[in-house]
């Protein structure tokens, strides 16, 4: 790799994350979404008949996770499409011939970064709805409790792995407007789709990402049939890998 070992690439990839002023914007977005949603969610409870349930609160307040992970995923889209738009990847690949170990190590850093981010977010959405309820009758949900632990973690994790999707999908697609665009269809559409069918859609629901979240992650109870948190996020962990696998491929045989 021209004298560069991985350690050298992710450090490249590190500074030039930290330097785009996107990636802090959307960063920020995606925990101030997470928060408002949960601040909201608490609100339109307190006054709420019947008094709502500690499961109620949580469940609601992670419900800003379906804009947060249009922002993460945005996110890793543009960790890749942004050199290409601007003409850097040439100078990239220049230093680093083998291009594999250039998207994987857009892959870690935007891994690490977005984990982190998708967790505060989590939490920030949690907080948001605790604060919010405070004073009233509503019982509060305690991160000592496994199952509130639990669907905070996990949403978390969901929004990690939903920046990993952006940083595959931007390999293949490699233009920002065309990739986001692909990202926002992925999550929405099969949705839809599934709704069409009712409850006999619950059997192809439960593969759906934005199902999944709403439904499974995102809840201190998944509803039955669908699968448990964990391995709904296992299962967005697998998407990513696939996405990443093909935009791995493609990286290797296409022209920069």
């Amino acid at each position: 790799m021209n004298g560069y070992g991985f350690r050298h690439v992710a450090r490249m990839e590190r500074i030039k994350l930290r330097s785009v002023r996107s990636t802090w914007w959307l960063a920020i977005a995606s925990v101030v979404s997470m928060a408002a949603a949960g601040v909201g969610v608490g609100l339109g409870y307190r006054s709420h008949t019947p008094v709502a349930t500690a499961a109620q609160i949580l469940n609601n307040s992670l419900g800003g996770a379906i804009l947060a992970q249009l922002l993460l995923g945005a996110l890793g889209v543009l960790m890749v499409t942004g050199e290409y738009g601007s003409g850097m990847i040439r100078s990239t690949f220049a230093a680093v011939p083998r291009r594999r170990s250039v998207l994987a190590a857009k892959v870690a850093v935007c891994g690490g970064a977005a984990l982190t981010v998708g967790l505060i977010a989590s939490f920030a959405g949690y907080l948001g709805g605790q604060l919010a309820i405070r004073g009233t009758a509503i019982p509060a949900a305690s991160l000592g409790d496994p199952p509130i632990l639990r669907a905070v973690v996990l949403t978390g994790v969901y929004l990690g792995a939903t920046a990993l999707i952006g940083v595959g999908i931007g390999a293949i697609v490699r233009h920002s407007g065309a990739a986001i665009g692909t990202l926002f269809g992925l999550m929405f559409v099969p949705m839809i789709v599934a709704g069409l069918f009712g409850e006999s859609g619950i059997a192809v629901g439960r593969f759906v990402p934005l199902l999944m979240l709403l439904n499974s992650i995102a809840v201190t109870s998944p509803i039955p049939g669908l699968f448990a948190g964990w391995i709904s996020v296992l299962l967005m962990c697998g998407y990513a890998a696939v996405v990443i696998v093909c935009g791995g491929v493609l990286l290797r045989w296409r022209d920069a």
